[in-house]
């Protein structure tokens, strides 16, 4: 019974196929019966002059000038935030990198890690 339902199934679908077809090609006539009406327009006047209606080259000079300050503007304002945010989250003030001063913080924290480093090192040697 199975081989008997693909055939159906194929002849089903060509028929459901045919069906929809027969509305879109009755659509594609524009007239539909209506008689055919001729209209005979008059051909274009030709122009002897080359008609260049394109912008002047002042005027896209404007425009390319106006585009590059417009991506100044947009990087201007990305690199401000940026160091905005940068002063916003950071740990140091900056004052430090901007004088050429070595991060006192940082190497008190790293003297204080060493010694408890060293203090619990000693403990270990001790409690075996």
């Amino acid at each position: 019974m199975r081989v008997r339902f693909k055939p159906l199934a194929a002849l089903a679908a060509l028929v459901l196929a045919l069906t929809f077809a027969a509305p879109v090609v009755a659509q594609q006539t524009p007239t539909l019966g209506a008689p055919e009406t001729t209209t005979d327009a008059p051909p274009p006047p030709e122009t002897t002059d080359s008609g260049n209606g394109g912008l002047e080259t002042w005027q896209q000079v404007l425009i390319f000038a106006a585009g590059l300050i417009l991506l100044g503007g947009i990087g201007f304002a990305i690199v401000g935030d940026a160091r905005e945010r940068t002063r916003k989250f950071s740990h140091h003030t900056g004052e430090e990198v901007a004088t050429g001063v070595p991060h006192k913080h940082s190497q008190a924290a790293k003297k204080r890690a060493r010694a408890k480093a060293r203090a619990a090192k000693a403990q270990r040697r001790k409690n075996r």
